[in-house]
């Protein structure tokens, strides 16, 4: 995957906007310095971004106090627009940050900490895995609930499609 494209994938991560399969390529460990050198230049990016904001809220209210009375109303509604902005910039900058903490944790401690669920995630896969491995294992035979446990690890969600008939 392209530096572009990974550092896009980082930024809707950390709005929670990535799919199973584009999580696990960002939890591999192989990607979790590149994973942080994007975390900490997209925190770059914001900070930039806010100072732009303020640079430009300066900018405006002093142009907008300069019309007088009727400039002091825009330029009460630019303040207004500019720390909504603010607002959410520093919103998401939060959520980039604590996210950066988790991943230069995992860099530390080499291990997969537990980020939104991912580590109950990932526990829960390989209990799946080796719920089927057992029962190959030992030559149990499959059911349909069996089967739609490992249509999980697929993506897939079966367990509706199973009928009665198939349980007993």
């Amino acid at each position: 995957m392209d530096d572009q494209t990974f550092a896009r994938l980082v930024a809707e991560e950390a709005k929670n906007r990535i799919s199973p399969s584009q999580r696990s390529l960002l939890t591999s460990k192989e990607n979790w310095e590149r994973w942080r050198l994007n975390l900490v230049a997209l925190l770059e990016n914001l900070d930039r971004q806010i100072q732009f904001v303020e640079y430009s809220r300066g900018s405006d209210v002093a142009r907008y106090e300069s019309f007088g009375d009727e400039g002091l109303a825009l330029a009460q509604k630019a303040n207004a627009s500019y720390d909504s902005r603010v607002t959410k910039i520093s919103r998401f900058r939060f959520h980039v940050e604590r996210r950066l903490n988790e991943v230069t944790k995992m860099i530390e401690t080499g291990e997969m900490t537990q980020v939104d669920g991912w580590g109950t995630a990932d526990f829960l896969k390989r209990g799946i895995a080796k719920h089927r491995e057992l029962l190959n294992e030992y030559g149990l035979e499959e059911t349909a609930i069996d089967r739609a446990l490992w249509a999980l690890l697929d993506g897939s969600w079966i367990f509706d499609d199973i009928l009665p008939s198939e349980i007993l």
